[in-house]
């Protein structure tokens, strides 16, 4: 039976519709809780993927314990920048990755929110700049780590640090969704 991806954003989804574009497949089912009417704006390419579901955290997780459509046996459910903590209960069921703009494998201290920006504000402490994919489990970033890019850190501006930060949480995925055999 194939495996089916369902990939989960809080913001703008632009790193599922790159991750897409660079591996040639698209995911089953795109959830977010950016509803909307939010501030956010989605990709202008996102709607391009199909079908993407938009309600509140808790009904998402709601939909996702109850829906007999995706199995655990052959789902793996992705985060890219979704900003809402996993209740234990999917996290036990469902093989679930995230990615993180963060080194977390080299800089531990780099858990949590925004780690681009404790990265620009104390550049002089990171030689490394990089992200990691890693398994979750009920406690922020502490899962076992899948995948993990790094590049020496020689940013110039904050803008630089999250232009770089992204590129290396792409190149994170690219592997991780290979090995995982959700594309050739």
């Amino acid at each position: 039976m194939a495996k089916r991806w369902l990939a989960c954003f809080s913001q703008t989804g632009s790193e599922i519709v790159n991750l897409s574009k660079a591996l040639g497949i698209k995911p089953d089912l795109v959830i977010t809780n950016n509803i909307l009417e939010d501030k956010w704006k989605y990709h202008t390419d996102l709607r391009s993927l199909g079908t993407i579901m938009s309600a509140k955290h808790d009904k998402l997780m709601d939909y996702i314990l109850d829906n007999g459509i995706y199995s655990p046996d052959n789902t793996i459910i992705t985060l890219h920048g979704y900003l809402r903590i996993i209740p234990a209960e999917v996290c036990s069921r469902y093989r679930m990755i995230n990615g993180h703009p963060g080194a977390i494998d080299l800089y531990p201290e780099l858990k949590g929110k925004d780690p681009q920006v404790r990265t620009w504000e104390n550049k002089g402490n990171y030689k490394f700049l990089g992200s990691v994919v890693h398994e979750v489990v009920p406690e922020v970033d502490e899962g076992k780590i899948i995948k993990s890019v790094h590049i020496t850190n020689t940013t110039l501006s904050l803008e630089d640090t999250f232009s770089r930060l992204k590129m290396t949480s792409l190149t994170a995925w690219i592997f991780t969704m290979k090995e995982l055999g959700l594309c050739a």
